[in-house]
């Protein structure tokens, strides 16, 4: 028996695939049907042997590249072990694998050619696509056609890159002849054109996006055909991991990128795929209904409400992966199923709490740290000698008469989406925080929230958190005027003032405004006590009288951000107050957050427990501000809840909002709501246009 021959190294595998690269781009000008295809697709621009993409042909007959490899030095093991040839079982002759076909190479994240993509030109073949069998070299699953390439020759552009998930290597050549007319353009993101190699798009591929293009906002552009939305399908579950932007082109139907640009041309083409780009989860979300339609599991749900029922049981998860686009998706899916937008919107969410209605549907909150008091405790007495003020730091500048503290924690994320920011003017001795968490887990949910923290904290400064809030607005706006909806920003805002007050108990005074579900606490009789209400479809249905189940997706509806819906606000005469984001109020007990609020003697201390206590089952971003009266003695907890006094309501424009002050206030700081949304105008950079209050989400 003869021994086995050793493998080949894998330097002589990508020495021989890149022969061969060579040997195929050579032939290319000798192929009438090649330059046809590659004309019909538009894409012959791109094809110079010189440049970075080396489309070749390989010739009809049996063994022109077989023989060409063995002239340059190559053995037959290395040709098959390559995957470029095969041994005839009968004749022993070393025959080539592709024929008459065109050659699109492979290459791997350093530019080393490791395969081929081919498409046939006989129009005989079973299979119109082949791809290099699994070698030592390529592995399709941990491969993504053309991303070597343009690494080796990076796009031009500033910012975070685009990257577009396509079909085929057509489509890849397509999208990077449209991006080059772009790119004399200022400001242009760099943009990408990527393929899986003959897979459905696995977490490798996923993987590898992310080591060499993080933070890119990722649009798939699949034919707009019964076998798009099946690659849709098939992607989904494992894009929707994506830590950045993620959206999809729903591309007319029958047309790939290829076609569009063979069509219209590259500055067309481009445009009238940004055009239809839009969240992932609607894109996955329309499928969805076109696919129940068309099984007929639905037949009018217009008419009948087990068609409803069915149809929200389908969606109500997607919901949750498009945080910014609720408002959005839930339009679109009225406009397919017949009904009104808002009668969607309360559908998912009643679907969702069906399917999670447990009492163990949620995560377990993290133990109460030793140090804390447990808040079922008896109250314990404290005589007032020994109880300290806080000494916990404070602010550069800030008000000799409060201490705050603050902390955060990324979990999981490459994005710290919250913002936290303190002013104060010496002059007035007003301090001003503001806490604000982005919508969403993209780099735009952290622009708007660091804008919208900052701008608010400024002007409130001068004014009050109703203005501040209101500035916000405007200006996160104006700034994403005209920019698509999937690449703009939207956050959660909570602005807090404490004003100088003689005649207060603690010499200070405090007033709230906020938008969303980020929340202020306080303690009040030893109890934690919720001042601010969440801005959520769970609490609006506790106000109509409906029931909600915890952890439902009522909780991550949002009606109102930064950017749209009620401004409320309310004043305070007594501290200490805890402001945090969704994540924290979700993951820490009510106990704990009242025990580390009410015995708050070292501010920063207590921040840093509450901020280690989210726990790693979480992996939200977490933010949270702590801030007391100085000459407030710490209270000892006795119970713990969350219940609110009875609050007078006052609407008004935002203008009436603006000048908000403390004048007649309740002496216990009642709650006042107040909304902004029906008389302001938004602003943005193509002119002004009014915005209906939009609900957003979170995932839980």
């Amino acid at each position: 028996m003869a021994a086995e021959q050793p493998a080949p190294p894998p330097e002589r595998l990508y020495a021989v695939n890149a022969t061969a690269a060579s040997f195929y781009a050579s032939r290319l000008p000798t192929s009438k049907k090649a330059a046809s295809y590659l004309d019909s697709h538009g894409i012959t621009a791109v094809t110079d042997r010189n440049g970075p993409w080396q489309v070749g042909y390989a010739p009809g007959r049996w063994t022109e590249l077989a023989t060409h490899l063995r002239e340059a030095g190559f053995n037959p093991e290395e040709v098959t072990a390559a995957g470029l040839g095969f041994i005839h079982r009968t004749s022993n002759h070393l025959l080539d694998r592709f024929r008459d076909r065109l050659m699109f190479p492979v290459t791997d994240a350093h530019n080393r050619v490791v395969g081929f993509t081919a498409r046939d030109l006989t129009g005989r073949a079973e299979a119109r696509w082949m791809n290099s069998p699994e070698t030592a070299i390529y592995r399709k699953r941990l491969l993504l056609y053309g991303l070597g390439q343009q690494l080796a020759h990076r796009p031009p552009g500033v910012g975070n890159p685009v990257v577009f998930v396509v079909e085929g290597a057509a489509d890849v050549l397509a999208v990077h002849h449209m991006a080059a007319v772009h790119e004399a353009i200022p400001d242009t993101q760099p943009t990408y054109a990527v393929a899986p190699c003959g897979t459905n798009l696995t977490r490798e591929q996923l993987t590898l996006l992310q080591e060499h293009l993080p933070g890119a906002h990722l649009i798939f552009a699949f034919d707009g055909d019964d076998a798009g939305r099946r690659a849709v399908d098939r992607a989904y579950p494992i894009a929707v991991k994506w830590s950045g932007d993620l959206s999809g082109a729903r591309l007319p139907k029958g047309q790939d990128p290829a076609d569009l640009l063979a069509a219209k041309g590259p500055s067309s083409a481009i445009n009238e795929i940004v055009r239809v780009v839009q969240p992932l989860a609607q894109v996955q979300m329309t499928n969805t209904i076109r696919r129940l339609f068309d099984t007929k599991r639905i037949t009018d749900p217009a008419r009948f409400v087990e068609d409803r029922i069915s149809a929200y049981r389908a969606i109500a998860e997607l919901f949750i992966d498009a945080p910014h686009a609720t408002r959005e998706m839930a339009e679109a899916a009225a406009g397919q199923l017949g009904l009104d937008s808002t009668d969607v919107v309360r559908g998912v969410f009643e679907a969702w709490q069906a399917r999670t209605d447990t009492s163990g549907g949620t995560d377990p909150p993290p133990e109460v740290p030793a140090s804390a008091p447990a808040p079922d405790a008896a109250p314990v007495p404290v005589p007032p000698a020994t109880r300290s003020t806080p000494s916990s730091s404070k602010a550069p500048g800030e008000t000799a008469a409060t201490v705050s503290a603050e902390a955060r924690s990324i979990r999981g994320r490459s994005v710290d989406t919250t913002a936290v920011i303190t002013r104060h003017d010496p002059n007035s001795g007003i301090t001003v925080w503001a806490l604000a968490d982005g919508i969403g887990r993209h780099s735009q949910a952290a622009t708007a929230a660091q804008m919208a923290a900052d701008i608010a904290a400024t002007v409130t400064l001068h004014s009050t958190p109703a203005a501040g809030l209101h500035a916000a607005r405007a200006a996160i706006n104006a700034f994403y005027g005209g920019v698509h909806p999937s690449q703009a920003g939207d956050a959660s805002l909570v602005v807090v003032s404490a004003y100088p007050a003689p005649e207060a108990r603690h010499g200070v005074r405090f007033e709230i405004a906020w938008a969303g579900d980020c929340r202020a606490y306080t303690i009040r009789a030893g109890q934690l006590a919720q001042v601010t209400a969440d801005h959520t479809a769970a609490r609006q249905c506790r106000d109509r009288g409906e029931q909600t189940l915890p952890g439902s997706i009522a909780d991550v509806l949002l009606t109102s951000s930064v950017r749209a819906g009620d401004v409320s606000i309310c004043p305070l005469d007594d501290g200490p107050l805890l402001l945090c984001n969704s994540t924290l109020h979700r993951a820490v007990p009510p106990g704990q957050l009242g025990a580390e609020l009410a015995g708050m003697s070292d501010a920063q201390a207590s921040a840093h427990r509450l901020i280690s206590a989210i726990g790693s089952h979480h992996t939200g971003n977490g933010a949270l501000l702590l801030i007391h009266a100085r000459s407030a003695p710490p209270a000892l907890v006795t119970t713990t809840g969350t219940t609110r006094t009875a609050s007078p309501t006052a609407t008004g424009s935002a203008a009436a909002l603006a000048k908000t002050s403390f004048a007649g206030s309740p002496a216990t700081g009642a709650v006042a709501a107040a909304t902004g949304s029906g008389s302001s105008s938004l602003s943005g950079r193509s002119g002004a246009s009014p915005m209906p209050p939009r609900s957003s989400s979170r995932r839980p």
